[in-house]
């Protein structure tokens, strides 16, 4: 599988899986003073996201423009008040100041309108909702990516200038593996490099991890079965080397 695949299956034991967990159980503590909020998450993919932010919501929707992610979030992911439906983010139709909060992780940079997806964020939202927004970091904004999935990365002083003009504040932090799974992912790539061309994608994850986690026990890191959330870091003001920009935004009151 290519290093830069997106929507990857779920697995619990794929670090990357519970680095895009984490970011919605953060994103969800973050909505301080809001008690059971309504919350949007934009672009929800197969859904598992949007059903960890129902735990703390009165009402969780989770949209995405794919009906084929739609179809699984709906078969795999349910809970009291918590729905999915196809829908553009550029284009949503919800009545003005429907949300509490609206959560979006690793979109924005696949959005030929991002101004769009971030004008139709602030409209939805209630006075003093709050938009938190993930995308990949980058020290200097780039509308060439490695990436072939993604459209343009954004730096921090970028994505500021993106969302300043629909919100009253905005506060950056970056994302990053804690030290248990920058060590994962060190030893990991000690395997990973023998493998240029990625064929041990073809072997199933339900073999290859277990055989991972066997080496990463032998050089005295953490298994891939004991990976949590806890293991994922953010930092206020987006420091250089972090792998992920986070932005909180706030409508005024």
């Amino acid at each position: 599988m290519s290093r830069f695949c997106e929507r990857r299956s779920v697995c619990r034991t794929d670090t990357q899986y519970v680095v895009q967990l984490s970011g919605y159980t953060w994103a969800l503590q973050q909505l301080t003073g809001e008690d059971r909020p309504r919350i949007l998450d934009a672009a929800c993919g197969t859904g598992f996201g949007t059903y960890a932010l129902a735990h703390g919501a009165s009402t969780a929707v989770g949209v995405d423009l794919a009906p084929e992610a739609i179809a699984k979030a709906r078969a795999r992911y349910q809970a009291p008040r918590l729905f999915y439906l196809i829908m553009d983010v550029v284009k949503l139709a919800f009545r003005s100041a429907t949300f509490d909060a609206v959560i979006s992780q690793d979109t924005i940079e696949h959005v030929p309108d991002d101004e769009g997806f971030v004008a139709e964020a602030a409209r939805v939202l209630r006075p003093g909702g709050t938009f938190v927004v993930f995308t990949p970091y980058r020290e200097i904004h780039t509308t060439s990516p490695e990436n072939p999935y993604h459209l343009r990365e954004y730096s921090p002083e970028s994505l500021r200038v993106l969302l300043q003009p629909y919100f009253a504040t905005v506060r950056l932090f970056g994302r990053r593996p804690a030290p248990a799974l920058r060590r994962v992912e060190a030893t990991l790539d000690e395997v990973r490099r023998y493998d240029p061309l990625g064929l041990r994608a073809l072997v199933p994850r339900s073999l290859r991890h277990p055989l991972g986690s066997l080496w990463l026990f032998s050089r005295g890191a953490k298994g891939l079965d004991q990976v949590s959330v806890e293991d994922v870091e953010y930092v206020e003001g987006a420091p250089s080397g972090s792998t992920t920009l986070i932005a909180i935004c706030r409508l005024g009151s």
